[in-house]
């Protein structure tokens, strides 16, 4: 098998979720593609790299539906867009602890990559309703979605926070 980006990230998954991110280093991933440790250098620059990628990816992949979302015109579009944010990464939080916590170490801690999901978040609110600022929309909703409050996902008035707080909202 020829030695690849996509392959790499493949691999590099595997392992997490076989021993965790903190746990998984570069030469267990290049022992799995039987491979040099050096050889993994021609495709990233070092592991936060390549964790990076990867976190990148699993992000793009597991937020895939709320970005090709398609409203159903009605009055209640952006309530339910942002339901479907607030449901998928707390499903992706309990479903895929350690892809998770990687996409929390390496998005969320890295301000770049933090802006950039933001504003493809408030483009796609805009986009469903252009009457509301976008950006002011997924501020608004970030205990909702952000991943530094997801051991509060479980409570049991979540969606009733919810709600509360779209009725303000909207209201």
């Amino acid at each position: 098998m020829k030695l690849s980006k996509a392959l790499i990230l493949d691999t590099a998954e595997n392992q997490i979720l076989k021993n965790g991110f903190q746990q998984t280093t570069l030469s267990d991933i290049a022992k799995s593609l039987s491979v040099s440790h050096a050889a993994l250098y021609k495709y990233y620059k070092n592991k936060e790299d390549l964790f990076e990628n990867l976190a990148l990816r699993w992000l793009e992949t597991s937020m895939s539906p709320i970005f090709s979302w398609v409203p159903q015109d009605h009055a209640a579009n952006l309530h339910d867009w942002l339901w479907l944010i607030t449901n998928t990464k707390k499903e992706l939080h309990h479903s895929n602890p350690k892809m998770f916590r990687l996409y929390t170490a390496y998005i969320e801690n890295n301000e770049r990559l933090v802006t950039a999901h933001v504003q493809n978040l408030a483009a796609k609110a805009e986009a469903i309703d252009p009457s509301k600022d976008g950006a002011a929309v997924i501020t608004a909703f970030t205990y909702f979605h952000n991943p530094y409050f997801a051991e509060r996902w479980d409570k049991e008035s979540y969606q009733e926070d919810f709600e509360a707080l779209w009725a303000l909202f909207a209201g």
